[in-house]
Parts: structure tokens; sequence; C-alpha cells
């Protein structure tokens, strides 16, 4: 059957990655003091809506938003705490209302940084089938646990990404100046081609950076 030419077109939503330091949205969502499960869902729950406010600003136009999470969510081979608690939530957030704000769609298929958009199939393990285990780890014997790989996990998969699907859109949740660089680098290889990328924060940029056009504040 022929499209009825005398009804409006209607867009295709833009696809949109949000690449999603969580460790930096759990300290702006001030999670960190609650039990994992209420951690998890108040700071999925407000990074959906930051990122339905960011996006909300270029309506009329539709947006279908993947999340990629960056976190230490492996103690050695073992999920974190964390983890678990983030995994039982997603499955149970109804993402179709998730962003609140009417053009935008979060996907229900979460994803995470300890499996890169790219590499080579002998780097991935099998059990776990990961490539970045041990993201959570002690840097000498009593020292507290920090995460490992983390920024530079998003930093490849954020090029990666570049690569793949040079006309689509990516929104960097993170406070930290690390991701500026790939950021750079991933808008002068997707700009030609149609696609946008932007870094999303609360805190103020130093002006060193000449983010114009990047930044979207996350308080705006």
């Amino acid at each position: 059957m022929r499209n009825d030419p005398t009804q409006p077109v209607t867009a295709r939503p833009i696809q949109v990655t949000a690449f999603v330091d969580w460790n930096a949205q759990l300290h702006n969502a001030r999670a960190f003091d609650a039990d994992p499960r209420t951690r998890a869902k108040r700071t999925l729950e407000k990074t959906a809506r930051v990122i339905g406010r960011s996006l909300a600003r270029h309506a009329p136009d539709r947006f279908h938003v993947g999340l990629r999470l960056y976190h230490g969510w492996y103690k050695g081979w073992e999920r974190t705490e964390n983890f678990r608690a983030m995994i039982s939530t997603a499955s149970e957030t109804d993402f179709s209302v998730l962003a609140q704000t009417p053009n935008v769609v979060c996907s229900p298929e979460v994803q995470y940084g300890h499996t890169l958009l790219s590499a080579l199939p002998e780097r991935t393990h099998t059990r776990p089938p990961i490539h970045l285990p041990n993201t959570l780890r002690r840097q000498a014997k009593n020292a507290p646990r920090t995460e490992k790989m983390v920024d530079t996990a998003l930093a490849a998969d954020l090029l990666e990404w570049a690569r793949r699907g040079p006309n689509e859109w990516a929104l960097v949740l993170s406070e930290d100046d690390d991701v500026v660089p790939p950021l750079f680098t991933a808008e002068a290889w997707i700009r030609p081609h149609g696609g946008r990328a932007f870094i999303v924060r609360a805190s103020r940029p130093d002006g060193f950076l000449k983010l114009d056009g990047l930044l979207m504040d996350m308080n705006g």
C-alpha cells in the first residue's frame, strides 16, 4: 500500500548514544549515601531526566537514546553490588517514559562499558563474556578500591561510535576533562556527515577549553 501523500511524513527519530560516567552521575544525584537499589534507581532516573531536558532543546526532532554506562562494575571476576543493583533496577524500569520528555525515548537495552564496542574476539573472556574485568580494584594493600580503565573505555567507545555511525548524535555525561580530547576528535569525524556530539555536565568549564557548541549545562 502506498503512503497517502496528503498525510505529513513523520521523520525517523535521531539515534543518540549516551556515554555516561556513572560515578559522576552518582555524585550529581547525591545518591552515595543510599542503599544500592535506591542509589541505582535515583541515579538512573536523574540521568534520564537530564538527557531528556538536554535533547528537548532540539524539538521538534525526536530521539531514540541508547545508554552506555561506565563504572567499576567488576571486582576481579565478580559483579559488584552496584552492578547487581543496576541490572535489577533496569529490569524493573519503564524506559518508554524514563526521560519524561515526549520527544525522547530511552532504549531498555542498557549497555555497560566493560564490553567495548570494538575489540578482537580473542580479547573477550568466556565467563563472564566481557573485555574488561577488575575495573574496581585496590592499587595497594589495604588501600580503598578505585576505578581503573573506566575513562579510557569511554574514550575508546566514543571514537569507535564516531567511526561507525557518523550521522548520529552522542551525549557524553561526564565532569572529567579527560573526555574532551576524544570528544573533539569524534566531532571532527562526524560533523561532515551530519552527526553531532555534546558534553553534558554540571560543573562549569575553567575557560581554557573551547567548548562552544559542544557544552550542555546539566542545570540549565
